[in-house]
């Protein structure tokens, strides 16, 4: 977590937070309602982090914020997509602790869950155009494109 998670500016999960604020309108959210919007921008991060981590090593990087990648780094290589995988799945394991019972608690889930499929079909559409490293975009065709998404 520290080196996946902590090493980014945090924007994605402080702007949860601010935006939950905003959308109050006028009244200050409850200490509950501040730190579940602070669950929720904490899973925005996890999120990212197992996007960068799987990423990373489709895209064979060397680096991610200035250090090497996770899966570079000695006694981590591809047990890092196991690491990655884990973030991801933690991220539906802390939303049944804090958002299981309240009346959004399944759309939340399933926005989670969209974002993930439209950021894996995003990734593949990338991984499709690409080979050995150059963009083709003469292979982004409309038909790769609906079995992408």
């Amino acid at each position: 977590l520290d080196y996946n998670v902590l090493g980014g500016k945090l924007n994605r999960g402080l702007a949860v937070v601010e935006s939950y604020k905003l959308l109050k309108a006028g009244s200050e959210p409850s200490e509950e309602e501040e730190f579940l919007a602070c669950i929720l921008g904490w899973g925005i991060e996890w999120l990212q982090a197992y996007f960068l981590i799987l990423d990373d090593i489709m895209d064979n990087s060397q680096t991610r914020r200035g250090k090497p990648c996770w899966y570079r780094l000695p006694k981590v290589g591809l047990i890092a997509i196991n690491d990655g995988l884990v973030l991801r799945s933690q991220i539906s394991r802390i939303f049944k602790r804090y958002f299981h019972g309240k009346p959004y608690y399944v759309d939340l889930l399933d926005l989670f869950n969209e974002v993930d499929f439209k950021t894996t079909s995003g990734e593949l559409l990338d991984q499709i155009t690409t080979s050995e490293g150059q963009k083709d975009l003469s292979k982004y065709t409309v038909d790769v494109y609906a079995i992408a998404t």
